[in-house]
């Protein structure tokens, strides 16, 4: 798959330009290749045991060890986990098994959609579940128990990255702590996730840091996915895991050279390659199958991967595909004209599974018809110049002029029903404009009337009535984070904001109306925005005047649009909130859904911090861990 190590970097947007070269990474410590597999990782000769091996320990063995394992714990604190242990191991000891290990396979407690092991507790005795929690975060962390990523998830652990780090005398481990904490650009959650996200790999995984490779980490990350554990993930949003700790170990040089910095350059598909692209259709014949991977090759020089991408689609599925499926003896392009009138009737409808879907029927068969009178057109011309190449597929053009009369007429069409939904619309947008900009205000004094109150205490905003929530997450996080998130009860509705995040949303969604209204340009245009985009030009007379430059888009020409009072209003707006704690703009990268590539890393105007599952709207942002983690 290609990278940013190997691929000259462009989009569909924007082929001309080269981005600089990241800047010089770490010299890496370990690994001598990378690889793109997800693959966990082989279990080692000598397992982690930072207190040897207890894999069948007694329960006494246990409960000293879990007194002595962290100093200067409270008496309440070692109480409330040799209680656990007491509790948890006696219950394991009746199972079948030689070793804690195979016990714990056996309880059940290590499957997928497994429950928590706190529905051990007797009944109305809360604390019993709390206990034997604690219980099994001493056995995860001092690794008397490799658990399943299902089997560790399924229990909810208040802390668990400091404290396996405490007890692993791991100075690998130790450096990537400190590496994470001195990320000013991240949030308290950033970095307590990167943190989770490592030691959650090496627990399941039952491996010390220096044998975590880029498969097991990318392996852990896509069986969160899987198992639907990503903090965020819901059924329209796509989260994964790890990408923080990611890119922390690709910046202290743990990765193979050539590894990519972020974890979703991995995810995301690149490019194929021309045969690829072919053979996603099955083509049977061998020497037709070549001959479109040949004119693909050759038509890739002058067009984008995006219009390929739908050529091969257009000649192999829908020509060729189709003309095997209609005759499955046809060697070459001399086609009959009832073999072509069978076909033309075909590509009438959608094809669904390589099937015509008789319901649905094709409102661009023309292009397909253009695409394939162009295949037969090329390959008479460029016979000329190379027969030996080329000549024995030349043969007559089944489709004739008439066969692509009122083509002209049909595109005008289209541009007609788009020009007419622009039309419906345009007397809306006075209406969304209003709708924007009414939320962001009310949303930005709703948080600024509620951040100094006091968890649990009521307020008063515009003569609605809120409150603080104050449940034992907000105490807790208004404890360890420096901005934790505000979250309010309306009282006339009883509905819980998070006032934090309904504001961020609603800021990118005023900025985002407030630049595409007042310049004109598209969406795609919109998220390639940087900070470098924004230029000045002074008059002769001294007058200075902000200009946005835009990249090359449909036009292939670079714009500069001078800005108006109120687009220079929005545009700054991006800038203060990205620089508010006196920093830069990050740098950071981009993916085309387009070209399948992703940019080198760049100041991205339209870039923001994902905690929670908050949507981006449909507007795709830069990618940087410290923006889409979670």
């Amino acid at each position: 798959m290609p990278n940013r190590t190997t691929v000259e970097t462009y989009t569909v947007r924007n082929r001309r330009q080269n981005y600089d070269s990241a800047p010089n990474q770490a010299e890496p410590r370990r690994f001598t290749s990378a690889s793109l597999k997800a693959a966990p990782a082989p279990r080692p000769a000598k397992p982690p045991a930072p207190f040897g091996d207890l894999s069948q320990a007694s329960i006494d063995d246990l409960c000293e060890l879990a007194r002595h394992a962290w100093p200067n714990q409270g008496r309440s604190l070692v109480e409330k986990r040799t209680a656990g242990i007491r509790m948890l191991f006696g219950h394991l000891e009746s199972l079948s098994g030689q070793t804690w290990q195979e016990r714990w396979e056996a309880s059940g407690f290590n499957e997928e959609n497994a429950l928590s092991v706190n529905v051990l507790g007797r009944p109305g005795v809360g604390y019993d579940g709390s206990n034997m929690v604690s219980a099994l975060k001493t056995a995860f962390a001092a690794r008397i128990i490799q658990p399943s990523l299902s089997g560790f998830r399924a229990n909810k652990f208040s802390d668990y990255a400091e404290p396996f780090r405490k007890i692993q005398q791991d100075h690998r481990l130790d450096e990537f702590f400190k590496t994470v904490d001195a990320q000013e650009r991240l949030t308290t959650i950033h970095r307590q996730r990167a943190k989770f996200d490592l030691t959650c790999a090496l627990t399941t995984q039952g491996i010390d840091l220096e044998d975590l490779t880029p498969p097991a980490l990318l392996h852990y990350s896509l069986e969160n996915k899987r198992l639907g554990l990503t903090p965020g993930a819901t059924k329209r949003t796509t989260r994964f895991a790890a990408l923080g700790a990611w890119e922390i170990l690709h910046r202290m040089g743990h990765f193979p050279p050539g590894t990519a910095p972020t974890l979703r350059t991995f995810i995301y598909d690149g490019q194929r390659s021309v045969e690829e692209l072919v053979d996603r259709y099955n083509i049977k014949n061998a020497a037709v199958r070549q001959l479109l991977i040949d004119y693909l090759a050759r038509r890739k020089a002058d067009t984008d991967y995006i219009t390929l991408e739908g050529l091969a689609r257009q000649l192999a599925s829908l020509f060729w595909a189709v003309i095997e499926e209609l005759n499955p003896e046809q060697k070459d392009l001399n086609l009959s004209q009832e073999l072509y009138d069978q076909w033309r009737a075909e590509i009438q409808y959608w094809r669904k599974n390589g099937r015509a879907d008789r319901t649905r029927l094709r409102k661009d068969a023309a292009s397909v018809l253009l695409a394939v009178r162009c295949l037969y057109v090329d390959l008479h011309s460029w016979a000329v110049a190379e027969p030996e190449r080329w000549a024995r597929w030349v043969a007559p053009c089944p489709i004739l002029p008439r066969d692509l009369k009122g083509f002209g007429k049909r595109r005008r069409e289209i541009n007609r029903r788009m020009a007419d939904r622009t039309r419906a619309r345009q007397p809306l947008l006075p209406v969304l404009v209003r709708h924007v900009e009414d939320r962001y205000e009310h949303l930005a004094d709703l948080l600024e009337a509620a951040r100094p109150v006091p968890l649990g205490e009521p307020f008063e905003h515009q003569e609605r009535r809120y409150s603080r929530t104050d449940s034992r997450e907000d105490r807790r996080r208004a404890k360890t984070l420096a901005e934790p998130s505000v979250r309010i009860i309306d009282h006339s509705t009883g509905e819980m904001i998070n006032v934090t995040m309904a504001e961020e949303s609603a800021f990118w969604e005023w900025v985002a109306v407030e630049i595409l209204r007042h310049s004109g340009i598209r969406v795609e245009e919109l998220v390639e925005l940087t900070h470098l985009s924004i230029r000045q030009y002074e008059r002769p007379n001294g007058e200075v005047i902000a200009l946005l430059v835009v990249a090359p888009s449909k036009s292939e020409r670079e714009r500069v649009i001078p800005m108006s009072a109120e687009l220079f209003h929005a545009i700054a707006q991006i800038i203060h909130r990205q620089t508010r704690n006196g920093q830069a703009i990050p740098l950071v990268t981009r993916y085309d859904s387009h070209e399948k590539l992703w940019s080198e890393p760049m100041p991205f105007l339209f870039q923001r911090q994902l905690v929670s599952c908050a949507g981006n709207h449909g507007l795709k942002f830069a990618d940087g861990f410290q923006y889409l983690v979670g």
